[in-house]
């Protein structure tokens, strides 16, 4: 396994250099590591005891987040070092003071694996998610320092020959902390649930009304919530829609209009406009704040490929809808499971259970309760995890 593995790194990395001719992403990975040893060498000061946290990309640091503050409560000793797969992660959050030291994880190969760790020499190392890497994971397991894989998903479906080889991969750890069980994302949202967060403008439009936003929307989702306000705006003076789509440009708010058939309202200019029932939230990081002005969410992503976040809309005590490709999260499972989330395969399920929701407040009253109880279970899960780590 470990023969074929290096082997499948290697051509992965004549592929990334490859494509970084013709491809701005590739280039841009490939460029960023050229100088990662010399990069981590300077940022290590050697007299440090360090831990060493691995991200694939910003969703996952999300996840390590609540660690960090346990490792940092529960041992305020260690420096902590946190390195990323994706340049987009990194770019977000190197100057955000989270950690000690940000470092791009490099190719891992058995070489890179030796000189990151004669560099870092970390009291123990965590990996988020699904990153297994075989290189690295079997050099910790040689210099007998302790791993650990955090918020894994050990029930999710994979294809054969993905699923033999973390089986094997899957022995390097020292022990794995399974999101049935732990799950440090959902005691994050609850952080985002905590936070005070105010605005004047969201404040404005959802006074006195029943607001649904759709989150991290595509142009699927937009489409079923637009022909149903076109055929319910009169039945339902009280609704209106908040829209945070997952990409927009400057054309965005003009395709938007026409499939709602109103006039859209921008976030970034809102002066306070009379009788507004649209609201294009074109303003990046505050959605997962903003829902709790909301009174349910349509969540983007299910209808085509995997659904996004349902937790982050979730844990303010609003159902959630969203398409049905949701089963490689098992907090969605969860929420479907105790019938607070509800998946939908077309428009006509989605209108059902829409105008469900719209006239029942009863029903809207159970599923909050429902909410509130399995996200208070969740708080803590990183203080356990690390004080299992650390004993």
């Amino acid at each position: 396994m470990a023969f074929y593995y290096s082997l499948f790194i290697c051509f992965y990395g004549i592929f990334m250099h490859f494509a970084a001719f013709f491809n701005e992403k590739a280039r841009k990975w490939v460029n960023v590591r050229k100088d990662w040893f010399r990069d981590l060498k300077d940022k290590v000061p050697k007299q440090k005891p360090y831990c060493w946290i691995h991200c694939a990309s910003a969703g996952e640091f999300e996840q390590a987040i609540p660690v960090i503050e346990a490792i940092r409560k529960m041992r305020p000793d260690l420096a902590i070092a946190v390195s990323f797969f994706s340049p987009s992660g990194y770019e977000h959050y190197y100057q955000s003071g989270l950690a000690d030291v940000f470092f791009y994880f490099p190719l891992d190969t058995r070489t890179n694996a030796k000189k990151m760790l004669n560099i870092l020499q970390p009291f123990f190392a965590i990996f988020i998610r699904n990153e297994v890497w075989w290189n690295i994971l079997s050099t910790l397991k040689e210099k007998n320092i302790p791993s650990y894989l955090v918020n894994s998903n050990l029930k999710q479906e994979r294809n054969y020959f993905y699923q033999r080889y973390l089986d094997n991969a899957y022995k390097f750890f020292t022990k794995i902390f399974d999101a049935s069980t732990y799950n440090t994302k959902l005691e994050r949202v609850c952080e985002n649930r905590e936070y005070k967060f105010e605005d004047d403008t969201l404040t404005h439009f959802c006074a006195n009304s029943f607001v649904i936003i759709l989150g991290s929307s595509w142009q699927e989702e937009e489409r079923m919530m637009g022909e149903f306000f076109r055929k319910n705006e009169l039945q339902y003076l009280h609704l209106k829609v908040i829209i945070a789509p997952h990409e927009y440009d400057k054309d965005r708010k003009r395709t938007l209009e026409k499939i709602f058939g109103q006039k859209i309202f921008r976030y970034s200019k809102y002066e306070g406009e009379r009788n507004p029932r649209i609201l294009f939230l074109d303003k990046k990081g505050i959605l997962k704040y903003a829902y709790r002005f909301a009174d349910l969410a349509f969540i983007g992503g299910g209808l085509e490929k995997t659904v996004h976040n349902v937790s982050e809309a979730a844990v303010y005590g609003i159902p959630t809808i969203f398409g049905t490709n949701y089963l490689k999260f098992e907090e969605t499972v969860d929420l479907v499971n105790i019938h607070t989330a509800f998946p939908i395969r077309n428009y006509s399920e989605f209108e059902e259970k829409i105008k469900l929701l719209l006239d029942n407040s009863e029903l809207r009253t159970v599923i909050k309760e429902k909410l509130e109880n399995y996200f208070d279970e969740q708080n803590n899960s990183s203080e356990k995890i690390v004080s299992e780590i650390l004993k």
